[in-house]
């Protein structure tokens, strides 16, 4: 069996590495844009009817009205075009995946090159942010009282909407509001203050309780209130199964990046980095191990590029970083006695036929076995659902919980959104559950 080096880029010297780190960081906290090149890109925008750059995206923000605004020096009414439809308006305004969703249907892209949707949106949020929050007039009361479990994305989504509506809304949580862009998100990619803007606004609306929610409690909430809508996301990483991933070193993504974000200056990765996965976390992780100090980050996925479910521009940062990717490798099992060493991996080709996702199947190569040298091993393979005191709640294939149209589950009341019934999917999408399901929600009232 052979050895295989990993990743045998030139490496920048300390120095420069450290001056290069300081620059990204204060990148990341600056506005995209100033004044002067959202009014020239506002005016670029062709004021579709029908504007498909709505329709894409999963909020439906109505895009053409917050960039007429911004044309004509009105940046707070834009902000407030962009709050009304997405309660996470800052943070999405800086990690939205807009080759996905709005952008890659701007009809401006037809003649030149696509508006630039997701700057302006974070660029009239950011403004506000530093003059104040415009006031917000009274939402109709109702004597309705709704739970919301969980204050990530789908949670704080599916709140706010529910306050609009009039009604009252409880947040439980055992952790400060934000959920995975609070834990996870690598600040290069969402600074602290960006999300802290939207939760700080947010907490006026409803009542955030710090709460740890078990199965007693699950039943408590539910008879104190009229509703309840679950949004504890995933939170258990999923593990390869193979020999030697208990060994000190091999790392769940989850787990990484929280530490990694909690306190950068004591986590320590070893020199050479491999990343297990074919995601946008397995991404984040690389990224942050790069940003860490390893020398050498090395990604490995079973599949090709692809079948890779990432954004592009994710991974072109990536190997702008110095990531090296590599296909059609599955690893076999972590090489090492009381610490990782390496990690043995076999090739794979794609056989003719597709999972249930689409994607082709890969299928091992005998005889082709190589061990990676390494003494970091970061797994990202996906998540499951971590709450276990979830009860009798219908479920489908992976564990996810099961929902009608209108995100009620199958226990009359309580309703879902989020990654729990689909999986891992973008801030954007995970909001937008909840705000629909919100609406569900007010509609399963009005009719009792």
């Amino acid at each position: 069996m052979k050895k295989e080096n990993v990743g045998r880029r030139p490496q920048i010297p300390n120095r420069k590495s450290k001056i290069a780190n300081r620059q990204l960081q204060i990148d990341n906290h600056t506005p995209l844009m100033n004044s002067r090149q959202a009014k020239i890109e506002s005016e670029r925008c062709l004021q579709c009817f029908d504007a498909p750059c709505m329709t894409a995206c999963p909020t439906h923000i109505d895009v053409p009205k917050f960039i007429s605004m911004i044309r004509t020096n009105n940046v707070i009414g834009a902000a407030e075009v962009v709050k009304v439809s997405n309660a996470l308006a800052n943070t999405c305004g800086k990690i939205c995946p807009e080759e996905v969703f709005c952008q890659s249907v701007c009809t401006r892209g037809k003649q030149d090159s696509p508006i630039q949707i997701r700057e302006l949106h974070f660029f009239a949020t950011q403004r506000e942010v530093k003059r104040g929050f415009s006031a917000t007039r009274r939402f109709p009361a109702s004597d309705k009282k709704i739970a919301v479990i969980g204050s990530g994305p789908a949670g704080l989504g599916c709140a706010f909407e529910l306050t609009k509506l009039g009604h009252q809304v409880d947040v439980y949580d055992a952790h400060k509001p934000g959920g995975v862009p609070r834990k996870s998100i690598p600040s290069f990619r969402l600074a602290g203050r960006e999300l802290e803007s939207d939760t700080k606004f947010l907490s006026t609306f409803f009542k955030v309780k710090k709460q740890v929610v078990d199965s007693r409690t699950f039943q408590r909430i539910q008879r104190e209130h009229d509703a309840t809508f679950l949004a504890v996301g995933l939170g258990r990483d999923r593990m390869l199964g193979v020999a030697g991933e208990k060994l000190k070193g091999v790392l769940p993504v989850l787990q990484f990046l929280e530490k990694a974000k909690i306190a950068p200056s004591k986590m320590k990765v070893g020199k050479k980095v491999v990343i297990v996965g074919g995601g946008n976390v397995s991404l984040d992780a690389a990224a942050t191990a790069k940003r860490l100090g390893a020398e050498s980050v090395v990604l490995i996925y079973r599949r090709s590029e692809k079948e890779m479910r990432v954004w592009k521009g994710e991974l072109a940062e990536a190997r702008r970083q110095g990531v090296e990717i590599r296909f059609l490798i599955n690893p076999v099992s972590v090489i090492g006695k009381s610490k990782v060493a390496g990690i043995k991996c076999r090739r794979t080709r794609l056989s003719k036929q597709k999972d249930k996702t689409g994607r082709l199947i890969p299928v091992e190569i005998k005889g082709s076995d190589f061990i990676l040298d390494a003494d970091t091993v970061v797994i990202a393979i996906g998540q499951t659902i971590e709450a276990n005191w979830l009860g009798d709640l219908d479920r489908k294939g992976g564990g996810y919980v099961k929902v009608r149209e209108d995100f009620q589950t199958s226990v009359p009341g309580v309703f879902a959104g989020g990654d729990m019934i689909a999986g891992e999917g973008t801030i954007v999408q995970s909001v937008s559950q909840g705000k629909y399901a919100a609406r569900a929600i007010h509609e399963y009232l009005s009719a009792k």
